[in-house]
């Protein structure tokens, strides 16, 4: 099966993407994409590209919004993305930068962490600016690497 979050960060990141999972939740009309890799994963280029710090207490949060159009056909579609990452005791507010390229966009956020820490992520995807954004929440253990 294609997917199209997954492909995209192999383009932006190279062949390190493989080593984290990235996983899709429908809401209504849209594919939702999302995944949280180690920054060391990208390679220093590219993370001189796009102003990203690279470190192995810092994490990036993707997102890739697809609407659906019929016949297993998806379109990139740009969306509001926002949201929020919290430990046991902290929470920081995420600061997304939408990126495309040609036919792609994907919104990108940087999260530091500690090492082996449950992280609960909030994020908001607003794909249409006349509905109510749809809420995304999910967990995730992150480890230095």
């Amino acid at each position: 099966m294609f997917r199209p979050a997954l492909l995209l960060l192999t383009l932006l990141f190279g062949n390190a993407v493989f080593a984290q999972t990235e996983s899709t939740k429908v809401f209504g009309d849209y594919d939702v994409h999302y995944s949280v890799l180690n920054s060391t994963f990208i390679t220093p280029q590219v993370a001189q590209a796009y102003g990203i710090v690279r470190g192995k207490d810092r994490a990036l949060i993707n997102i890739a919004v697809r609407k659906r159009l019929g016949r297993g056909v998806t379109k990139a579609k740009k969306s509001i993305v926002s949201g929020s990452s919290s430990d046991l005791i902290h929470s920081a507010e995420l600061q997304f930068t939408e990126i495309t390229e040609q036919e792609s966009i994907y919104y990108i956020a940087e999260l530091r962490f500690n090492n082996k820490e449950l992280r609960t992520f909030t994020i908001n995807i607003q794909p249409d600016p006349n509905i109510a954004p749809y809420t995304l929440k999910f967990n995730k253990t992150l480890y230095f690497n």
